[in-house]
């Protein structure tokens, strides 16, 4: 895949006519199943003009995301969890883009992203009759079923100002299953919105 992805670069970089860095950061929410999390990213992208308009967008991102679950059994027992996980983005994107003004214009990208997890981790606490006590798993340990690789395939929208300043809004699909067992199905979906400045 790796490769892939480098041939893809190497030949969309060929004939290039502009550009530029970005340092981008914002929210995340991503779902897997039934389960919600929240966080952010940051990173640099990079932005390579193919033709008038249309360009090659490569990045390196980081991403933190946590989830929370917890309840009750009656009034003797309870129960929570807090899931942190980090992960390594790296999209390749096209974008197209349209001035409406000389400092102002509207773009629309999409592409694969691909996602790696480099960290995942539950702790688990519990008390009952007064009594408790809490765990810390390492959701990729060992006889783990839980990949920590995904191609993520989506696009979405934004603004760049000035020259000097995007904001954008996008929604990725996963489409690995990141279940290692037939017992199951776990995708991973996201929501972001951000901004970043453009040097």
């Amino acid at each position: 895949m790796k490769k892939v992805f480098a041939i893809a670069a190497a030949l969309m970089l060929i004939g290039t006519t502009a550009f530029a860095q970005s340092f981008g950061a914002g929210y995340v929410q991503s779902t897997a199943n039934s389960t919600t999390s929240n966080g952010f990213y940051a990173g640099f992208g990079y932005t390579a003009e193919i033709m008038p308009g249309l360009s090659l967008n490569p990045g390196l991102y980081y991403e933190l995301l946590t989830s929370s679950t917890g309840g009750n059994i009656g009034s003797w027992a309870s129960y929570s969890g807090k899931t942190t996980e980090h992960y390594v983005n790296v999209p390749l994107h096209l974008s197209f883009a349209m001035a409406f003004a000389p400092t102002f214009k509207l773009f629309i990208y999409g592409g694969p992203t691909a996602n790696v997890g480099i960290a995942s981790s539950t702790k688990v606490s519990g008390n009952v009759l007064g009594f408790g006590g809490s765990d810390t798993i390492d959701n990729y340990g060992e006889n783990s079923n839980y990949s920590r690789f995904d191609i993520m395939a989506g696009g979405g929208i934004g603004a760049e100002v000035m020259n000097k300043f995007r904001v954008n809004v996008g929604y990725d699909f996963g489409l690995l299953d990141r279940d290692k067992t037939d017992n199951g199905t776990l995708k991973r979906n996201r929501l972001t919105a951000g901004v970043a400045l453009v040097f």
